[in-house]
């Protein structure tokens, strides 16, 4: 049972350190095309590779490339509407006093 698990494992690793080799810095180029800062691109590509990494069955996914750049679309739009509403936040701080 152990083997099957750490065998499981290995091959899960393996996958996703070919996933990452095939399209970290073509997925790093969008992002970064759609965000003001490289940390900003830097933070969402992180959270793309951890949303992937923590999948249970990778190999369900039909189309690896589109479910990374679905992922990283909607992650973009998340930042910008987390930035939006702590900006509007700010706003409405500052002219109540």
């Amino acid at each position: 049972m152990q083997n099957d698990v750490e065998l499981i494992m290995t091959e899960k690793t393996q996958t996703i350190i070919q996933t990452v080799g095939l399209y970290g810095k073509q997925l790093l180029g969008f992002i970064r095309g759609k965000v003001p800062t490289d940390e900003d691109a830097e933070d969402i590509l992180q959270d793309v590779w951890c949303q992937y990494s923590n999948l249970d069955e990778i190999e369900a996914i039909d189309s690896v490339s589109g479910w990374l750049y679905r992922v990283a679309k909607n992650k973009i739009t998340d930042r910008f509407r987390k930035k939006k509403t702590e900006r509007l936040e700010d706003f409405a701080y500052e002219n109540e006093g």
